[in-house]
Parts: structure tokens; C-alpha cells; sequence
């Protein structure tokens, strides 16, 4: 075992493991012929009377979409597979961008702020191959989702919106009027189905029928503490 490896084994061996899991599914998309899932189907039949206007498979990013829909009078049932709450890492956002939850008044002000757990400028970017670039109020805001995914999940409940954790997507049949989407033993009428299940999801690995992705944006972090300011990312 590196020492690296060593380290971060005593400190946190469940982010090893996780690690070594991401590793092993690069490799295997990098280097092995896929298997191409088939959990998308199609029927001319129709689906009749639906539950819901919209049922979003991914709770992590679908719970922004949900919330912002189900305060807004629409139906929404969401999927998650395991329990839907943050991690402790920060998410990097731009001010613009975080300006969004109070146009949709998913946040106010003050949540806003608590949500907020660094900002700081410049940033650096780095390109393979090539140069480093500095960029000022570009993804320079540092959110905790911990708290974020907690009160957007808070109100989307509160707004009557289907919360479904520990159920992952099994699958969907698309019909001229709506999809009709399993999940585990149950089944769930719907005018629309959206993906936020990421680049792992089943119904993205249908779509590319076995094409690997031409590149991969690679987000590198680092935890530390004992820093009285940081002012640059």
C-alpha cells in the first residue's frame, strides 16, 4: 500500500474504498468493450391517467429542478437510490449562478448566505497539455450541500413533492402520452422522465450504445484546516 494510500486508509477508509471504485470504473470505461443496458423501452399503447407531470431519477441534482417545479404547482416525484443528503464537500458555484435559487425564491437571502461556505478570488485552471489560466468570479464560491440539499429537500416535501430515497431507477416504457417508470417493485405514471442520474446513469450508457466520452473534466480538491484566509482556489 503507497503512503498516501496508508494515510488516508487510517483516516477515512470508506473514501479509500470509494476512490478505488471510481478508479476501477475509469479504468473499465476507458479500457473494456461495454455492456449496453436496455432499461428504456417504447409502446405504442396508451398510458392513460399519469401520477405525475414529472418524475426525476437522481436526487442530488434533481432535487434543484424538483423544487424549483413542485413550488410551482407541478407534480414531481423524485428518485433517489440511497438517502438524499450532502456531502461534505463544497460544491464551486459563481455568484451569478447562485443569484438563481432567489429568482426562483427556492432561498432567501439569509439561507442563501449560510450556504455559502468560502469565496475567494483568483482561480486557477489548468488545461492538459497546456496553459494555466486565472479567472476572476468564475466558479469561486465554495457551497456546502450539506445545508443546501437539506432545506431544498425541506421544501420541496413541504410543497407536497414525492421524495422516494433507497430507490433507485430500474427502468421506463415510453408511450405516446407519458412514461410509465419502475423502480424497484413499484411503478410510477408520468408525463415526463428526466435523467440526473449523472454520467454513470443506465439510460446515458443506452443512449451512447457503447461510445466511450471524448474527455473527462476532472475537479481536484484538497481538505485542510488552520488556514486563517483563503484567497485563492
Amino acid at each position: 500500500m503507497s503512503l498516501v494510500a496508508s494515510l488516508l486508509d487510517r483516516v477515512s477508509p470508506q473514501s479509500l474504498q470509494q476512490l478505488r471504485a471510481s478508479d476501477r470504473a475509469w479504468q473499465a470505461l476507458r479500457l473494456e468493450n461495454p455492456l449496453i443496458p436496455t432499461v428504456i423501452n417504447q409502446s405504442q399503447e396508451s398510458l392513460g391517467d399519469t401520477d405525475f407531470d414529472l418524475v426525476i431519477a437522481g436526487g442530488t441534482l434533481g432535487i434543484f429542478i424538483g423544487a424549483a417545479l413542485q413550488t410551482r404547482g407541478w407534480r414531481v416525484a423524485l428518485l433517489e437510490r440511497g438517502i438524499l443528503r450532502g456531502r461534505e464537500q463544497e460544491w464551486n458555484i459563481s455568484r451569478l449562478e447562485l443569484s438563481s435559487f432567489l429568482e426562483l425564491d427556492l432561498l432567501t437571502e439569509a439561507e442563501l448566505n449560510q450556504a455559502i461556505a468560502t469565496e475567494y478570488n483568483p482561480a486557477r485552471v489548468g488545461f492538459y497539455q497546456g496553459y494555466e489560466l486565472w479567472v476572476r468570479d468564475i466558479l469561486n464560491i465554495g457551497v456546502n450541500p450539506v445545508y443546501l440539499l437539506e432545506t431544498l429537500k425541506t421544501k420541496f416535501l413541504e410543497a407536497g413533492g414525492k421524495l422516494l430515497e433507497n430507490s433507485g431507477f430500474s427502468g421506463g416504457i415510453i408511450h405516446p402520452d407519458g412514461v410509465m417508470v419502475k423502480t424497484g417493485e413499484m411503478t410510477l405514471k408520468t408525463r415526463l422522465l428526466i435523467d440526473a442520474m449523472g454520467h454513470f446513469s443506465a439510460i446515458a450508457k443506452q443512449a451512447r450504445k457503447g461510445e466511450k466520452p471524448d474527455g473527462v473534466c476532472l475537479v481536484v480538491g484538497s481538505c485542510g484546516q488552520g488556514f486563517p484566509s483563503n484567497e485563492t482556489g
